[in-house]
């Protein structure tokens, strides 16, 4: 899932990845979720951007071909 980029983030991309609390994605993935409650979930229990900690990260984070944990430590 995906929404807006809003704050840090929208300097570099205009969408971001939507992170749910831990009961939110409970919620998410019950059998019975409709769309209009999916959406409340989203909404109401994603967790905010300021909860987030925000560092640059080296280029070669964006090219799909690169894996390894070390993609995202912090540029020094």
């Amino acid at each position: 899932m995906t929404a807006a980029a809003d704050q840090g983030l929208v300097d570099i991309h205009d969408r971001r990845p939507l992170v749910l609390s831990t009961e939110a994605a409970r919620e998410w993935m019950r059998q019975d979720i409709g769309g209009k409650e999916a959406e409340e979930i989203a909404v109401d229990g994603a967790i905010p951007a300021d909860k987030f900690i925000w560092h640059a990260v080296t280029r070669a984070v964006g090219n799909v071909k690169n894996q390894g944990a070390e993609l995202i430590d912090p540029v020094t």
